[in-house]
């Protein structure tokens, strides 16, 4: 379902019309999952209107207190309130989130946003974890439940209550979410309400959000999902357009679980030569906008193509992995067909 300025929002029980400003697909409202599509974005950053929504279950009613529970392998067990919260240092930032499950094109699930919340640190040091201690069961309202380690959450973790400047809605955790920025979204619980610190992980429920392999022998090889690995998408000219024989100006985006892009690189024949785009400034773990301007001198089909490179050293691949049987991390080449006529 296609809308420009209009959509529906579960929320409650009741459907909710909200004013967007970009183009817009439900993939499903139970539990709600909605992507949009990246040619239609304005700005750097992604209203919350527009930001991708990607429940596991039902949304959750409106908090009447909010408070955060932290238990566990800590030595003082501690309910938080917005008000304890308050005292910590904010933390302002802009990070990207992807869906481990986002497809490669010019529509998904992936948004750009300017974040503030609370250091996962600085909560910590308020209930002072043992030294068991290993890993953060996150606990959503909802009923979906992250762990992480211990070491990333303490390294890069925050409690986010706004996007934007504006408080969280709804559909995006009020009164506030995890966040691990540089990691795909499933580890970012959303509606927050109690965190247990604990030794161990919490168990693999049947390889959800894990790399797949099946190795010589035949066995199924499973490993956690790495961080966001680096991905360029191509967002004008659109898949099926007809262009006219000379100049085009071709533009993206380009993003990375770490560090940040480097370079990208766009062909117009399918990848046999390239030549680079040029890179709007952008944050580390932000994504970044490109642009390139190339000559089209043949009537018939082009193949646009876009791959990037970051500061890390990682390359987009040409394609993907065909050892892999899941569906997670697809990070390919972004390729797009147009017509080129005289």
């Amino acid at each position: 379902m296609n809308r420009r300025y209009f959509m529906m929002l579960l929320a409650n029980g009741w459907l909710v019309p909200e004013m967007l400003g970009a183009e817009h697909r439900v993939i499903s409202m139970a539990p709600l999952e909605m992507e949009f599509e990246l040619w239609s974005l304005q700005g750097q950053y992604t209203s919350a209107e527009d930001f991708y929504v990607r429940n596991h279950f039902e949304s959750p009613s409106p908090a009447q207190a909010a408070s955060l529970r932290i238990e566990g392998e800590v030595e003082v067990p501690r309910e938080l309130s917005r008000g304890d919260l308050a005292k910590l240092e904010e933390r302002k930032f802009g990070a990207l989130l992807e869906c481990a499950g986002n497809r490669v094109g010019s529509s998904g699930l992936v948004s750009n946003g300017a974040w503030s919340g609370w250091a996962l640190k600085d909560i910590l040091m308020l209930v002072r974890p043992t030294p068991a201690a290993g890993h953060l069961h996150l606990y959503g309202r909802d009923g979906y439940k992250r762990s992480v380690p211990l070491e990333r959450a303490v390294a890069e973790g925050v409690l986010v209550s706004k996007l934007n400047s504006r408080s969280l809605t709804l559909q995006h955790g009020a009164p506030w979410r995890a966040l691990l920025p540089g990691w795909y979204g499933m580890d970012s619980v959303k509606w927050l309400e109690r965190i247990v610190v604990a030794a161990a992980p919490l168990p693999e429920e049947g390889g959800t959000y894990q790399q797949s392999r099946q190795n010589s022998s035949g066995e199924i090889e499973r490993e956690p999902l790495p961080r966001v690995r680096v991905k360029s998408v191509i967002l004008n000219p659109r898949a099926g357009s007809v262009l006219r024989k000379g100049k085009v100006d071709i533009r993206g985006l380009a993003w990375t679980g770490k560090g940040a892009i480097e370079s990208v690189e766009v062909s117009v024949d399918g990848g046999r030569t390239w030549q680079p785009a040029r890179l709007d400034s952008a944050g580390a773990l932000e994504w970044v906008n490109w642009k390139a301007s190339v000559q089209l001198a043949d009537v018939g089909e082009a193949e646009f193509v876009s791959r990037a490179k970051d500061t890390e050293g990682q390359v987009q691949p040409a394609e993907r992995d065909p050892s892999r049987l899941d569906g997670y991390t697809n990070n390919w080449y972004h390729r797009v067909r147009c017509t080129v006529v005289s």
